[in-house]
């Protein structure tokens, strides 16, 4: 029987793609989702605080620039443990195991 898609599980398989702040990392799972998974900023955090807590994700503040008023964006992106966690969600979604 199918499992119901997670926040951290979305967050994992977007990020193979590539590294992204959080908006970003938002409208990805949405769009490979076909809209049925649409996380806000409640859903968000808590999911990467353990995704980064369990040492699947790391972040970094870039450079400031002048399109955000000086201020700088989060990017997150996958640790090696990261890669092989999102791998299997990767997996689970093609067969059909985890369904959105």
């Amino acid at each position: 029987m199918p499992t119901a898609l997670t926040p951290q599980a979305a967050l994992l398989r977007v990020l193979i793609t590539g590294e992204g702040y959080a908006l970003d990392l938002m409208r990805r799972i949405s769009e490979w989702t076909n809209g049925k998974m649409l996380l806000d900023d409640q859903a968000f955090y808590p999911a990467m605080r353990a995704l980064e807590t369990h040492g699947l994700v790391e972040s970094y503040m870039s450079e400031p620039t002048g399109q955000r008023g000086g201020q700088p964006r989060r990017y997150y992106k996958l640790t090696a443990a990261g890669q092989k966690a999102a791998l299997e969600v990767l997996t689970a979604s093609l067969t059909g195991k985890v369904v959105f």
